[in-house]
């Protein structure tokens, strides 16, 4: 009896050990499959960017700004220190928007996902793209103008200088200091080619007379000429016809102005890529984003942030790092699943010993 009894311990002791096998197998795929490390190039443009948003940040820390928005502490609303986020409310503030989406809208990842973008795509140096960007997510557009230049493209570039909440919407700090100051560090090259005020219908409609001034003053300061029309529909053909006229391979949307949706009440399309094949059975709106699509040109957008950073492997709200993770895809789950499958039919929990 009493070797039947110690055989047992021993057999139960040793299904213990084995069920810690497959937890430490599925740990590793669900940790290490999505993971994909920078090349030295890609990790050359990481460090770039980083090196531009401390840049930005070191120039906030040491201004007046602290002690002017003493409810703001920027130590921990920017605790990574990317120089991209601005205040709650302004004057020059649309709309809201969480900052954690902000926060990781200047995660430095995405200038490399968008340079591999970019090359899956078959785009090369010289070649043209268009950008339709808001001042929402100031961190997500040095990101792609970063990749760009990185690749040698052309780049027009159409931005509204309205912002959300905790963009670039510090009166002291709004998208053209930002830019002054990337292009005076290296970081930058060039301004946008035509500057909108955002807001409704894109030319500051529901802004304040205070705000307004203040972001007409900032583009003249940057002496880049502002995009004005009377009325939405006006606003959405000036831009598409000044996208279309430089004939590009692709255009970057960053943000949903009021010009890139229309006035049409829908849901904003997710980010990522939108063919000209989808634009019949995708609601795009009837604005600038349509008609680009109506016109055979591929859209690449950056909107709803949450999805889109974890299908391209960017942590959400998380400190900077030099490479994609964030879980299994689902070749990795699969694996898991099949491993699993065969540990249970193999796995004995007990035995009868004769």
């Amino acid at each position: 009896m009493n070797g039947l009894s110690e055989r047992s311990r021993a057999f139960a002791r040793r299904a213990q050990w084995e069920v810690l096998l497959p937890a430490c197998v599925l740990a590793f795929l669900w940790f290490f499959q999505g993971i994909s490390f920078l090349s030295e190039e890609e990790a050359s443009l990481w460090r770039k960017v980083r090196a531009a948003q401390a840049s930005l940040a070191a120039w906030r820390d040491a201004s007046p700004l602290p002690s002017l928005y003493t409810d703001h502490d920027f130590s921990k609303t920017d605790p990574w220190r990317t120089g991209f986020i601005g205040v709650e409310w302004s004057s020059v503030t649309t709309t809201l928007g969480p900052i954690e989406a902000k926060r990781t809208a200047a995660d430095p990842l995405w200038s490399v996902y968008a340079l591999r973008e970019f090359r899956e795509f078959g785009l090369r140096e010289g070649d043209t793209v268009a950008m339709i960007s808001s001042s929402s997510f100031p961190g997500l557009v040095y990101s792609l103008l970063a990749a760009a230049e990185h690749l040698g493209l052309r780049v027009f570039w159409i931005h509204s200088l309205g912002s959300s909440t905790w963009g670039a919407n510090v009166p002291e700090m709004l998208w053209p200091k930002m830019g002054e100051l990337l292009r005076k560090g290296g970081f930058l090259s060039r301004k946008p080619d035509w500057y909108t005020l955002g807001g409704g219908n894109e030319s500051g409609a529901d802004m304040s007379p205070e705000g307004k001034k203040m972001l007409l003053a900032a583009a003249l300061q940057d002496g880049v000429p502002m995009l004005e029309a009377d009325a939405l529909e006006e606003m959405i053909e000036l831009k598409t016809k000044q996208i279309l006229s430089v004939n590009p391979r692709l255009v970057l949307a960053v943000g949903g102005s009021h010009s890139t949706f229309g006035k049409g009440e829908i849901v904003p399309p997710g980010g990522g890529w939108y063919t000209p094949e989808e634009s019949e059975r995708v609601d795009t709106g009837d604005g600038v984003f349509r008609a680009v699509l109506l016109a055979g040109v591929p859209v690449l957008h950056f909107l709803n942030l949450r999805p889109l950073a974890r299908s391209a492997g960017i942590p959400f709200d998380a400190p900077p790092r030099a490479r994609f993770g964030g879980g299994a895809g689902d070749a990795a789950c699969a694996a898991g699943l099949l491993f699993y499958c065969v540990f249970l039919f193999r796995f004995r929990r007990w035995r009868r010993d004769e």
